[in-house]
């Protein structure tokens, strides 16, 4: 599938990955607008934004898709039955 139906995806909550990663175990999620606690002791909105878990379980927050990424057609749920070398979508 395309970003573009993948984002609705992860706009629902679902954890998406591209076929073309060679490493397994690497997915993007949406993290929910939350608050946070600034240093200077105020809270703060903490705007959604996609997170990238790596293949060792590492979470790096704030990603954006590449230009080749947000252009591919090789998103899947990671969640769904059509795992990397799946046909599914």
């Amino acid at each position: 599938m395309d970003f573009s139906a993948a984002l609705e995806l992860l706009r629902d909550g679902r954890r998406m990955a591209r076929r073309s990663w060679i490493q397994p175990g690497k997915y993007v999620y949406l993290e929910p607008e939350s608050a946070c606690v600034s240093p200077d002791g105020r809270s703060r909105r903490l705007a959604a934004h996609l997170r990238f878990v790596t293949a060792d379980g590492t979470v790096q927050a704030g990603v954006q898709p590449s230009h080749a990424g947000l252009l591919a057609d090789d998103w899947y749920d990671v969640d769904a039955d059509t795992g990397p070398a799946g046909d599914g979508d």
